[in-house]
């Protein structure tokens, strides 16, 4: 069975709160929740969950208990619903040991509960976000990260890819090139097929309205995304487009397409978060463990009231656990 270390999150934020309501039902694979008790304890109270912890230094079968690594934060006064260099570094703290746990072999998945990025970087992390962060612990210079819902058609999964990532909008086209966006085509065909799909098809969106018109709007889908997307089927993948961007996910929406590419953020979070918000996991890529963690952010304007859906938690930890186990 995949274990697995799951690390609490920005303790500012929702994240210990939707974990404890997650792993409320028990958790079938062998598991551990790398933080700090005295937060787990106020998250368990919040969540109105009974979880006391157990200490554990690596995954463990538990029953009626939590298998719990205490990692001490570097410093304590975070406030809730707030970003702080405090919270940063107890998250990133909390993150490394998990990391640990998988670079030494007594994990095989990491799940990482909602972090701030501008918490990250207060607390003096020279990093852009949380995957940059892991990709230095394990030493890996290529990585993505893909988002992936249930699939609207009504079975499956829709798998989603971006050329770019976390980059001011004002950079995308500057980034873009026929490398990148192949580059993604094939993350996106690849962990499609990774989640059991042997022949996905996959759409790739455009950057200009209307595609570009046939450049008279725009000569980045002439330029840059024909030539990938040739190349993406001279490799022996299903690879469409480019679509506009506004209606691509409308065709996956009706069964057409299994995976999407999107160039840029925003691409993929409106429309995914729109169509599968409840059940949304974000997955990194091109690390030496499975990792995956929910799509939606911190959300400090709801911390503390028990608001916050667990569903998308619970669909990171079952996603993670299930890529684990096809991995062998």
């Amino acid at each position: 069975m995949a274990r697995v270390a799951v690390a609490m999150g920005d303790p500012s934020g929702v994240g210990p709160e939707v974990l404890a309501k997650a792993l409320q039902g028990g958790f079938p694979h062998p598991y551990v929740v790398v933080g700090d008790r005295a937060v787990w304890e106020e998250a368990c109270r919040l969540a109105g969950v009974d979880l006391p912890v157990q200490p554990a230094d690596v995954p463990v079968r538990c029953e009626g208990g939590t298998p719990f690594l205490q990692v001490d934060p570097p410093e304590r006064g975070w406030v809730p619903g707030r970003a702080s260099a405090e919270a940063g570094r107890a998250a990133a703290a909390w993150l490394q040991a998990a990391v640990r746990l998988a670079l030494q072999g007594s994990a095989d998945a990491v799940v990482f509960a909602p972090l701030n990025k501008q918490a990250l970087r207060l607390a003096g992390l020279p990093v852009r976000d949380e995957y940059e962060f892991v990709a230095h612990l394990a030493g890996v210079r290529e990585h993505d990260e893909v988002n992936v819902i249930p699939h609207p058609a009504g079975s499956g999964l829709l798998w989603v890819a971006r050329a770019t990532s976390h980059v001011p909008l004002r950079e995308v086209p500057l980034l873009l090139d026929e490398q990148r966006v192949l580059r993604a085509v094939r993350v996106a065909h690849g962990m499609a097929r990774r989640a059991g799909n042997p022949r996905p098809r996959v759409g790739v969106a455009a950057l200009n309205p209307h595609a570009g018109e046939g450049g008279t709007l725009g000569d980045e889908e002439v330029r840059i995304l024909a030539p990938a997307i040739r190349a993406a089927r001279e490799e022996g993948m299903d690879v469409s487009g480019p679509y506009p961007a506004d209606h691509i996910f409308r065709i996956a929406r009706l069964g057409a397409l299994d995976a999407v590419v999107a160039l840029y953020h925003d691409q993929t979070q409106i429309a995914t978060k729109l169509l599968g918000f409840e059940r949304g996991v974000s997955v990194g890529v091109g690390y030496p463990f499975v990792m995956t963690t929910p799509s939606h952010g911190t959300a400090f304007d709801i911390v503390g009231t028990s608001r916050a859906d667990p569903r998308p938690m619970r669909q990171a930890l079952e996603l993670a656990a299930a890529l684990a186990s096809s991995d062998g």
